[in-house]
């Protein structure tokens, strides 16, 4: 009896040593930032919207893990991610004119979607030249502003930057065009002219280093899985289209 106990334990050891348990599963948190319509909190107190959507596809094909939504507005969504205490951001857009070793974050390699940027100036001003604009008082969305080349202020809201052109408050305002053509349709503002300012890609912030490369593989091989079956194009052709070329000010309001 003691030898056969010998030897149990002996096959145990031996199991333990050259067969190691697989390595538990990572849950992960990812932020969303505030950008009504897309991404907003619902009344049941839950985040809701598109890019919600995105990343509960991302957690359907994620099969190691969970991954928790935290709804939260843009630039905290960003500084929570730099700090460590958040595993990925969406969305944030990239700038190719802007260096990556400048920059506190990394980018997943696959991107989500291709995202038309213009800038919104009055109407009845002379047209902003695309390539001295750091001479002008140019806005975009709070937490933004490491995504352009040049020195720009940042506003809390898409209606915020539009008003501020409108009234003359700021020379011009640049963001995806999608939520601010929203908001210009809805209120009829009539003295705002749009310029495609650049197309950029659509992308998921993740940390910096071996972290982020870890993280990277479980975000880019899910966007490319959703990519093949259709999957993702169908959440993302609801929050951008192509470049539309329509003029505010052309409109009969």
């Amino acid at each position: 009896m003691l030898r056969e106990s010998i030897v149990c334990i002996l096959c145990a050891v031996l199991c333990t040593a050259f067969c190691p348990p697989e390595s538990p599963a990572r849950d992960l948190i990812a932020n969303v930032g505030m950008i009504p319509p897309h991404s907003v909190m619902g009344a049941d107190g839950k985040p809701q919207g598109n890019f919600v959507e995105i990343v509960k596809a991302i957690d359907s094909v994620y099969t190691e893990g969970a991954i928790e939504i935290r709804l939260l507005p843009v630039r905290r969504s960003a500084d929570k991610l730099v700090s460590g205490q958040a595993d990925f951001f969406i969305p944030y857009f990239r700038n190719k004119q802007v260096p990556l070793s400048s920059l506190p974050f990394a980018y997943a390699s696959e991107p989500v979607v291709e995202v038309s940027f213009v800038l919104y100036t009055r109407s009845d001003r002379p047209r902003l030249p695309l390539d001295k604009l750091d001479h002008y008082n140019v806005e975009t969305l709070r937490g933004a502003a490491m995504h352009f080349p040049f020195k720009i202020s940042g506003v809390d809201s898409f209606g915020q930057g539009v008003l501020r052109v409108a009234k003359g408050r700021s020379d011009g305002f640049i963001v995806e065009q999608e939520a601010a053509d929203a908001y210009i349709m809805k209120h009829k503002i009539k003295n705002i002219r749009r310029t495609l300012y650049a197309t950029s890609d659509s992308c998921i912030m993740i940390p910096k280093g071996p972290r982020g490369r870890e993280i990277d593989k479980i975000i880019s091989g899910a966007l490319r899985t959703l990519k093949k079956t259709g999957r993702l194009q169908k959440i993302t052709r609801k929050i951008h289209r192509p470049y539309s070329n329509w003029q505010p000010y052309q409109m009969n309001w």
